[in-house]
C-alpha cells in the first residue's frame, strides 16, 4: 500500500510540473516612461533682428542762437550672441534666470545740424541678466522675461574727431516674452521679442571753432529685437 501512495505522489508532482510548464510566461513590465521637464541648466546661441533708436534733446547755443539737431532715423541690423540660464519646473509653472551677450551690426547713425554732419551714434554690443516666468505645455514653454540690460554706445563729432561719448557702457532695463520648444529631451529652439531702454546720457563740450560757445544735448537710447534661439539643456 505504501508503494502505491508513493507512486501516486510522484505522478501528481510530475503532472503539476508539466501543467506549470504549459502555463504562459508573464511578460516583463514595461520600462517607466521618463516625463519631460524644463528643470536644468542650459547653454545656447541666438541670432536675429535689432533696431536701435538714439534720440537727442538739444540745449546748445551758438552765439546766442539755438543750435538744433535733426531727429535722425533708427537703424536696423543683426544681433548675434550666446545665452545661458537655469530653469526650475513645478507642475506647469517654470521659473528661471537667463543671461545673454550679443554683438550688434547696425552701423552708424548720422545726425545733422545747420553746418552739416554734427555727430554720430554707434551701438556695438548689448547684454542682459533677466528673470523668466513661464507656463509649460508638454514640450512647449510660453514665458515672459525682464531684468537689467547693458549696451555699448559711442557718440562722436565726425568733422573734428572729438569723441563726446567714448565707448562706454550704459545700464538700463529690458522686458519681453517668447516661446521655447524642446524637440528632444535635451535640445530646444525658440523665438523671443524684447524691448530695452537705457539710461539717458548728457554731453556738454565747447564748440571747437573760435570758442563760440557750448554745445549740450541729452541722448536717449532704446532698442527692439526679435531673436531665434537654440540651446542644449543638461
Amino acid at each position: 500500500m505504501k508503494k502505491y501512495i508513493i507512486a501516486a505522489a510522484c505522478v501528481a508532482i510530475g503532472s503539476a510540473s508539466a501543467f506549470a510548464a504549459d502555463l504562459p510566461t508573464r511578460a516583463p513590465l514595461p520600462a517607466p516612461i521618463a516625463l519631460f521637464t524644463w528643470t536644468g541648466f542650459y547653454l545656447g546661441g541666438e541670432l536675429g533682428w535689432i533696431q536701435t533708436d538714439p534720440r537727442y534733446t538739444t540745449g546748445a547755443l551758438l552765439l546766442g542762437t539755438p543750435f538744433a539737431v535733426t531727429s535722425g532715423t533708427n537703424r536696423n541690423g543683426v544681433t548675434y550672441g550666446a545665452l545661458a540660464g537655469y530653469n526650475y519646473q513645478a507642475g506647469n509653472l517654470v521659473l528661471g534666470v537667463e543671461g545673454d551677450f550679443a554683438g550688434w551690426t547696425v552701423g552708424t547713425i548720422h545726425y545733422t545740424a545747420i553746418t552739416g554732419d554734427f555727430l554720430t551714434a554707434h551701438s556695438k554690443w548689448g547684454g542682459s541678466i533677466r528673470g523668466r516666468l513661464g507656463y509649460a505645455v508638454d514640450h512647449a514653454l510660453f514665458y515672459v522675461t525682464g531684468g537689467a540690460a547693458f549696451v555699448s554706445n559711442e557718440t562722436s563729432i565726425p568733422t573734428t574727431g572729438i569723441s563726446v561719448g567714448g565707448d562706454g557702457t550704459r545700464a538700463g532695463w529690458t522686458v519681453g516674452g517668447g516661446i521655447d520648444y524642446a524637440f528632444t529631451n535635451n535640445w530646444f529652439t525658440g523665438i523671443e521679442y524684447r524691448y530695452s531702454q537705457y539710461e539717458n546720457k548728457t554731453f556738454t563740450y565747447p564748440i571747437p571753432v573760435l570758442k563760440l560757445g557750448l554745445i549740450g544735448f541729452k541722448q536717449e537710447l532704446n532698442t527692439n529685437q526679435v531673436t531665434a534661439r537654440i540651446g542644449y539643456k543638461f
